[in-house]
C-alpha cells in the first residue's frame, strides 16, 4: 500500500476511533490487512501533525492539531491564573513552576499552540521548561504569558 493510502487509512481509524498508543494503531492497521512498523508509524503521525489531547475516558488519545479549539491562548490564561507559582526567562529557556500536578498540563496546551520562537516543551511534576529559539523569544514568549512580568 502507499503511503497516501496508508495516510488516509489512519486519518479514518484516528477519526473513527479513540486511538491512545501507537501500539493500539499498529494493531488496527494490521487488522486492516497492514504489517508496519513502529517507525513507520511514528512517521506517519509526524506528517499527518497529529496531536495527543485528553479522552474521554483519562489519558490521551491521538487527534488532528487543525481540527482542535480545545487548546486557546485563553485556556492557557486560565491555566497559568489557576495554577501558575513562578514564570523566570534564563537565556533561552522559561522556567514555569507551578502547582503540584499541573506542569504536564502547561506542557500540553504549550505543545498544540503555535507560539513563534517556541522551540518545545518539557514537563515534570510541577516544573515546565519551555525551549525558545533565542534569549529575545524568551523573553517575549514571557511576557505573553504573564504580561505581569
Amino acid at each position: 500500500m502507499k503511503k497516501e493510502m496508508r495516510l488516509k487509512l489512519i486519518k479514518e481509524l484516528i477519526s473513527e476511533n479513540e486511538i491512545k498508543t501507537q501500539e493500539e494503531l499498529a494493531s488496527m492497521l494490521y487488522k486492516r490487512g497492514l504489517d508496519v512498523t513502529q517507525a513507520t508509524i511514528s512517521r506517519d503521525l509526524r506528517s499527518l501533525r497529529l496531536i495527543k489531547i485528553p479522552g474521554k475516558n483519562g489519558g490521551f488519545k491521538y487527534s488532528f492539531k487543525m481540527d482542535q479549539d480545545y487548546y486557546t491562548m485563553d485556556k492557557f490564561h486560565r491555566k497559568v491564573k489557576d495554577s501558575m507559582v513562578s514564570i523566570e526567562a534564563v537565556h533561552y529557556f522559561v522556567i514555569i513552576k507551578t502547582l503540584p500536578g499541573h506542569a504536564h498540563a502547561f506542557g500540553v496546551i504549550l505543545d498544540a499552540i503555535e507560539i513563534e520562537g517556541k522551540a518545545g516543551t518539557i514537563c515534570g511534576n510541577d516544573t515546565c521548561l519551555v525551549i525558545c529559539r533565542s534569549p529575545e523569544a524568551a523573553t517575549a514568549f514571557m511576557k505573553l504569558v504573564n504580561p505581569a512580568s
